[in-house]
């Protein structure tokens, strides 16, 4: 009886809400007489919200009978947002719809025969084949109930969505599992069996004649049962914000990407908004929905909306480590309300932190109900999100109007009577010969064939290094060259763009001191170099140390490394540890905002030498100061203001009096062995 209660219907079975059971508003036409406009009755109101919701105890019958330990895919998770509904007054003003069980038929739209009787067969199965099946594949747990609890928690999310689509309710809320994003045409994975809202909105365009389906997935990890099940199709969007980091974090698919867009006539209807991190929080959120999300939503003009709910990326998630918070999801569902005259689903998927799900999903139906959200503070996105951001609108712009401006890639204009030349080949040249016109400094020779290819006119060093006592190895970042390009193409105005390089101050400076210096101009990787970039700038350092540093036989040395650079000048340190710890006074690291800390891979003395005389600068906000019993490995590190999300040049600019000062002083105490 206390689950019937919890269930909101006061121990009543769900029923189906027909159209003709809800009242209809009519208005009436006023009327223009005598200079103004009356009505011929008393107006009538506007038409209120009706928000349905979905639950059935029978999707709880879905359990782990194969583990001891908690699993995170929990039977409570919908039982613990229902509660909260009740609790809250919401169920009282929802329309309960029923959750059939889906039909083979409705699930062959999206998955196969196989895949179909693959589940149903689940539920003969005994334990200890239920437990084999398990462990056959990829993040799933099954029992008895397995098949009727994926039966229950698909249909019910086809019936919320047609109701939406009939107009019977206004929106609603499927509070269903198991999940269903991460299910593929023909397996289960990622805790789900049938790929709930593929099949729902297929079921839309059969049986409903609905064109075009908007679907928004903010779980926490990619979808990609849903991405490839419309990979084809010009008339769904599926649009997601996931945790991707590289491809390391699950689902692992390197599809989750922002590159990948659709294929033929549905390209720019897949539309990945791909996280390099964990940790993003509400502005990153609420910036790539304004950013990217409703600009293409509206542009597309969807018929209804269906979002993969997870709320995975909660504040307390253990699994997401995001920190979205329930205000954020409720302005993120008032956005979306805002389309296909306000036919809204949001069906649950992911989402493991009990109080974050219930509240989450709370804040998200208050919204439906016809709630304003919560209010937000400032929104101030991180530097990662922004980049993400920029990343995604390159790539989007060639299939979205509303996306400005558009990127076009130089191997479209490589094309017979064009004298296309990159950006950076002209930096680096510029580059070379000012510092030979102003310093003389000269370009260093490369060997072998492999190192001259990839880094001509990016090494410089001092005309007579062999003659100084002093040599400052300075491996950087490229120059920042900033571009201002015209508003609807990527075409730049010369007269108002320039290359920034910081570098320039320590050279000059360093050279003026009468020392030598041997500069890298460390390049960013390409597409065609970026398997190999990390091993072949290593071997460069190594290469300039043996052949230019070391052989110049100098007293002492200051190594500085900055950006991209820091991590292979690390490598070049652990290989030549004897060598380097002999001549070198100092180190300087300034690693990028987001890099990780280099550390000395080597046990023994070398851990202790690079400690004593290491300086790592970051901004307060690096991720290596979240970490926990940090170790002399990784250097000296010493937070410094203002410097967050600053770019190389901004940092080396502002770091440049101190960073002087400190190797001069190093420089002075240093006493070099005896040879």
């Amino acid at each position: 009886m206390e689950d019937m209660e919890i269930d909101g219907t006061e121990a009543q079975p769900y029923v189906l809400i027909e159209t003709g059971n809800l009242p209809i508003t009519v208005g009436n036409r006023p009327i223009y007489t005598n200079g103004r406009y009356i009505s011929k009755s008393t107006p009538t109101p506007l038409k209120s919200t009706k928000t349905g919701v979905v639950y059935d105890r029978r999707m709880r019958y879905h359990a782990n009978i194969h583990e001891e330990e908690h699993h995170p895919e929990d039977p409570s998770r919908i039982s613990s947002i229902q509660s909260m509904f009740k609790a809250a007054g919401c169920l009282e003003k929802m329309i309960p719809i029923n959750a059939r069980e889906v039909t083979k038929d409705e699930v062959r739209l999206v998955h196969t025969d196989e895949h179909w009787d693959f589940v149903a067969k689940t539920s003969a199965l005994s334990e200890a084949q239920l437990g084999k099946v398990a462990d056959d594949y990829n993040s799933i747990y099954v029992n008895k109930e397995t098949a009727l609890s994926a039966r229950l928690s698909c249909g019910g999310v086809i019936e919320l969505c047609k109701a939406v689509a009939r107009g019977d309710v206004t929106n609603g809320f499927a509070n269903v599992r198991p999940p269903g994003h991460h299910a593929e045409i023909n397996e289960p994975m990622g805790f789900c069996f049938f790929n709930n809202v593929a099949v729902a909105a297929q079921c839309l365009k059969r049986d409903l004649k609905i064109e075009k389906v908007f679907i928004l997935d903010w779980d926490i990890h990619h979808g990609n049962g849903t991405q490839k099940a419309f990979y084809n199709d010009p008339n769904v969007v599926y649009c997601s914000i996931h945790r991707y980091d590289n491809a390391n974090f699950y689902p692992g698919d390197p599809q989750a990407g922002h590159t990948h867009v659709g294929n033929g006539p549905a390209k720019g209807k897949t539309i990945n908004i791909p996280w390099p991190r964990p940790g993003m929080h509400d502005s990153d959120y609420i910036y790539a929905f304004n950013k990217v999300v409703m600009p293409i939503a509206y542009e597309f003009d969807p018929d209804i909306v269906i979002v993969s709910a997870g709320f995975d990326a909660a504040e307390g998630d253990p699994i997401g480590e995001n920190h979205v918070t329930p205000a954020a999801f409720g302005h993120m569902t008032h956005m979306l309300k805002s389309l296909a005259a306000g036919k809204l689903v949001l069906a649950l998927e992911g989402g493991y932190n009990l109080d974050s799900i219930s509240n989450s999903a709370l804040a998200c139906v208050k919204v439906l109900l016809g709630e304003h959200p919560a209010k937000l503070g400032p929104i101030k996105p991180s530097q990662e999100c922004v980049e993400t951001i920029y990343q995604v609108i390159r790539v989007q712009s060639r299939y979205w109007s509303c996306l400005k401006p558009i990127y076009i890639d130089s191997a479209e204009e490589k094309v017979p009577g064009k004298l296309v030349i990159d950006i950076m080949d002209m930096v680096k040249l510029f580059r070379t010969r000012y510092l030979f016109s102003k310093l003389k400094m000269v370009p260093a020779p490369l060997a072998p064939e492999r190192l001259a290819n990839r880094f001509t006119d990016l090494v410089c060093c001092s005309n007579d290094l062999h003659c100084k006592d002093v040599i400052i190895f300075f491996v950087h970042d490229m120059a920042d060259y900033r571009a201002d390009t015209c508003a609807t193409s990527n075409l730049t105005n010369l007269a108002t763009s320039y290359m920034s390089d910081s570098v320039y101050q320590y050279i000059e400076t360093i050279i003026n001191q009468s020392y030598g210096i041997v500069d890298v101009d460390v390049p960013p990787p390409t597409n065609d170099t970026q398997k190999t970039d990390l091993h072949d700038l290593k071997d460069l350092l190594i290469f300039l140390w043996d052949h230019f540093v070391d052989y110049a036989n100098p007293k002492k040395v200051v190594i500085i490394g900055a950006g991209r650079g820091c991590r292979s000048l690390m490598h070049c340190i652990n290989d030549r540890d004897t060598m380097i710890m002999r001549s070198t006074a100092c180190v300087i690291m300034v690693p990028g905002n987001n890099d990780p800390v280099p550390t000395i891979a080597k046990k023994g003395d070398i851990v202790n030498w690079y400690f004593e005389n290491s300086l790592v600068l970051l901004p307060e906000n690096h991720p290596f100061w979240t970490k926990k019993g940090v170790k002399k490995d990784s250097g000296k590190c010493i937070p410094v203001k203002g410097l967050n999300n600053m770019s190389i040049h901004d940092k080396l600019h502002i770091l440049r009096q101190d960073i002087i000062d400190y190797f001069l002083q190093r420089l002075t105490d240093f006493i070099p062995p005896r040879q």
